[in-house]
């Protein structure tokens, strides 16, 4: 049996390692896939002393999750959860590093509850997650995000290299590489950002969903960060 989902949980505790201030950060989010959606919605805070993207953070974040598995009946999954955790960042005169690790809490409900071969109600995760980037110019950048999720076994990665042609914004291509214990997915596409002032920064990205064993579709997401 294959599933079909269109982002695994761990991407809800994505570090923004970009803004260099004493504030805390909300962030939020949509993608979005035929069959398939990820939400979420959350903070990163900074302890005492530190600051975003240099120093000691805490971060919470509330998801939803929604994919199916393609069997006959079709089974379709709902996942609410919750994650909370604790990481260490980094940045230099060109690079950026965070490492975290947090502990979450996903329920899964199967609609018809015919035990396709997923997980099956509450799974406690933990979470390690790496995120980097690095700028080789002013105006050329990569970035990367890796993590897996114990309890789900289930991992997510990204990758961007960026262009930014001014400082509000930046723009690229992106690759996705997930997958879990009965699937497999590939997203290539491409991202936009752009700062609008006022601590406010919105994302869109989009492109081509390659699974295991499935035709291809597409795929699409928008996000927002706010510092606080």
């Amino acid at each position: 049996m294959r599933c079909r989902i269109g982002m695994v949980v761990l991407v809800g505790v994505c570090m923004g390692v970009e803004p260099a201030m004493a504030q805390s950060l909300l962030l939020g989010g949509t993608q979005l896939a035929p069959g398939n959606s990820y939400s979420y919605l959350g903070a990163i805070m900074p302890f005492a002393g530190a600051r975003l993207g240099s120093g000691w953070f805490g971060t919470v974040f509330a998801n939803y999750l929604t994919y199916h598995y393609n069997t006959t009946p079709t089974v379709s999954v709902k996942a609410p959860g919750i994650q909370g955790g604790l990481g260490y960042a980094w940045q230099g005169a060109a690079y950026q590093l965070a490492l975290s690790g947090a502990l979450g809490y996903q329920y899964f409900s199967l609609h018809p509850d015919l035990g396709a071969g997923g997980p099956v109600g509450g799974i406690v995760t933990f979470s390690p997650q790496i995120q980097a980037s690095y700028d080789f110019t002013p105006m050329l950048y990569a970035s990367t995000i890796a993590s897996y999720s114990f309890g789900q076994r289930a991992y997510w990665s990204r990758f961007r290299g960026g262009i930014r042609p001014v400082s509000w914004l930046s723009f690229g291509p992106e690759g996705i590489l997930q997958g879990g214990i009965n699937y497999r997915i590939r997203q290539v596409g491409a991202f936009i950002s752009v700062a609008l002032g006022d601590g406010w920064r919105v994302e869109g990205e989009g492109g081509v969903n390659y699974t295991s064993g499935l035709g291809s579709t597409g795929y699409g997401g928008f996000s927002f960060t706010k510092t606080l």
